[in-house]
């Protein structure tokens, strides 16, 4: 069954109960999930279980430890770490042993989670690593993130973060062209875009850069010719 094509204002309707949300993959994680957490109704925990920069938990309107943690007078938007110190500039998330009590305090109170499971190194596209992504099974609904403006560029450095990965998972070579194969390979691969996904979680492929007709029409391509998503998503 291939997976339907929808867009950013669409992913409120098509959410399980009680979702907790990972997303993994590309650069524009943090920006996606604190503009979804601003539109999920109610009360939003945001956190990770890899690490972030410090000053991005800053979009949260509530920061706290998890040994604070539920606040008394929680806002809009709470981020929610193991600790706030930061080292060498990074706040660590939980471990997947450790964050089953967070998803419970959540559940208990009906408060979505947001979570990011893997780093890009700010590329807009990527091939995971072996530890990652850190999805805890928890986890009801999973992004995976790819931008459409890498089409047409180099699989190198300044492009793929971990080419070496990719050009494996996706049969290339270096500084071949990206293309509309290139990206359902990486997505349909169960070492990249399917790794640690749970099994009945919600999957969706989030399509970054969707600014043209051009990628617009890629995005197409690519939700017909996908095979193991739900949904495929553009922004």
């Amino acid at each position: 069954m291939k997976p339907e094509l929808i867009t950013f204002p669409d992913i409120p309707n098509i959410l399980p109960g009680h979702p907790i949300i990972s997303i993994a993959g590309a650069g524009g994680k943090t920006t996606l999930m604190f503009e979804l957490a601003k539109t999920l109704p109610g009360i939003v925990v945001t956190t990770t279980t890899t690490k972030v920069g410090e000053t991005q938990i800053m979009s949260a309107n509530q920061q706290m430890a998890f040994d604070q943690f539920p606040p008394g007078k929680p806002s809009k938007i709470i981020w929610v770490s193991p600790s706030l110190q930061p080292q060498n500039g990074k706040i660590s998330g939980f471990s997947k042993e450790a964050f089953p009590p967070l998803a419970e305090i959540c559940r208990a109170h009906g408060w979505p989670i947001l979570l990011e499971t893997d780093g890009a190194a700010c590329r807009h596209i990527k091939a995971p690593a072996a530890h990652e992504p850190n999805i805890p099974a928890q986890s009801n609904v999973s992004f995976t993130l790819v931008g459409l403006d890498t089409l047409g560029c180099p699989i190198n450095p300044e492009f793929v973060h971990r080419p070496e990965i990719f050009t494996r998972l996706t049969e290339t070579k270096p500084n071949n062209l990206i293309t509309i194969h290139s990206i359902i390979k990486l997505l349909e691969h169960p070492e990249g875009g399917l790794k640690n996904i749970p099994p009945n979680a919600l999957r969706i492929a989030y399509l970054t850069h969707a600014a043209s007709d051009e990628r617009i029409t890629a995005a197409n391509s690519i939700a017909q010719q996908l095979q193991h998503y739900d949904y495929v998503c553009i922004h």
